[in-house]
């Protein structure tokens, strides 16, 4: 007996304890109630969510992974924003170093595909740092310091550069930086990507949202033929279209549904891992998600506008099965789960919440 239900585990691996993973949250900690980072259970089959353990850290607002290795912003400003990292094994955290993000409220974290590059994003310093990476997960050396220059047409919101994001395209030679105070998308090339002597090509290729937009987040279709860029200030999506080595503009659509009226905050954006929809927030007087089929020439076809039954709707994410997206609602401290069809793209809360203190990032 014993003989066969081993042979069962070794064939069939997915079975029984994989329903279970492990999903970390970053937070607010400043006049919160937050810890820091926070460690759960999330069951695959059900959606329930169970705290594993926390790490104490001041404003872990976004988060990164690299196997068990965990990396997290900590956005403060008056030259303390930093990056650290840490091993994560049977449910603790153990701090491995802490470097400088060279600007201040770093906001965005993303490691490359070749797991040898960490890119971080400060918005308030309008630049962003490249580090390497050690094999054992350890932040390395300084690589690059890119500041960004210039403002936009809002004197209040763009009165400066605002790097908000920087995302490795999914080959890795590729790194697309979002800059809120510019409306503009910075494209810089790598040459060799994948040794230790990494580095940014100059000159990046530079691509233009529309003026007070605020470009924040991206998403990509699995050829990295279209682009989606989220717009902060405007709750629009912007749709470019990959033409040789330019990105052709080729849609917007927004958030809102039809005759919203109210402030806007859009947040982030993710397709489904099955490609065919997008799924987009928006907080301000909205706090909603919008859902997005995509059609065969990469255009978003607005399908619904879905409640996130709380306030503030940050950082979400799609479990990598996709059968469930979770959502951060900031304001009201809470993280809920929705089920997700995935014939229709649409959501339907499954009674799932779990509080945690301004919560504003989600990964697996």
């Amino acid at each position: 007996m014993k003989k066969i239900l081993l042979f069962i585990l070794t064939c069939f691996p997915f079975l029984g304890w994989s329903q279970n993973m492990t999903m970390f949250v970053g937070t607010y900690t400043s006049n919160t109630a937050s810890k820091g980072i926070y460690a759960f259970d999330f069951n695959a089959k059900t959606g329930a969510i169970q705290l594993i353990s926390t790490t104490p850290m001041i404003d872990p607002s976004f988060l990164a992974r690299r196997d068990n290795i965990i990396y997290a912003v900590s956005e403060q400003g008056k030259s303390k924003g930093n990056l650290s990292s840490y091993s994560y094994n049977n449910g603790q955290f153990t701090l491995l170093n802490v470097v400088p993000t060279k600007g201040d409220a770093p906001c965005h974290v993303a490691v490359s595909p070749y797991k040898n590059l960490i890119a971080v994003s400060n918005y308030s310093g309008g630049s962003f740092v490249l580090y390497g990476l050690e094999p054992n997960g350890v932040i390395g050396n300084l690589k690059e310091l890119i500041q960004h220059e210039g403002k936009g047409v809002d004197k209040v919101r763009q009165e400066g550069p605002h790097v908000h994001s920087a995302f490795f395209s999914k080959k890795g030679h590729e790194l697309f930086v979002q800059d809120l105070g510019l409306d503009q998308i910075s494209i810089y090339k790598f040459i060799n990507p994948k040794k230790p002597d990494v580095k940014l090509a100059e000159d990046p290729a530079e691509v233009f949202s529309s003026a007070g937009g605020g470009p924040r987040h991206i998403a990509f279709d699995k050829k990295e033929k279209y682009m989606y860029v989220v717009l902060e200030m405007t709750a629009d999506i912007a749709v470019y279209k990959r033409d040789g080595q330019d990105w052709l503009f080729d849609q917007s659509i927004n958030i809102n549904p039809d005759g919203f009226k109210g402030a806007n905050g859009a947040a982030d954006i993710k397709i489904s891992p099955d490609g065919k929809f997008l799924y987009a927030t928006n907080r301000g007087d909205a706090n909603t998600i919008g859902i997005f089929s995509i059609a065969k020439d990469g255009k978003l076809v607005k399908v619904a506008n879905q409640s996130t039954m709380g306030k503030g709707p940050r950082n979400f994410n799609i479990s990598p099965d996709g059968k469930f997206l979770l959502v951060a609602n900031q304001t009201t401290n809470e993280i809920v789960t929705f089920s997700r069809d995935e014939k229709t793209g649409l959501l339907k809360e499954t009674g799932n919440r779990v509080h945690v203190p301004a919560p504003v990032c989600i990964i697996f």
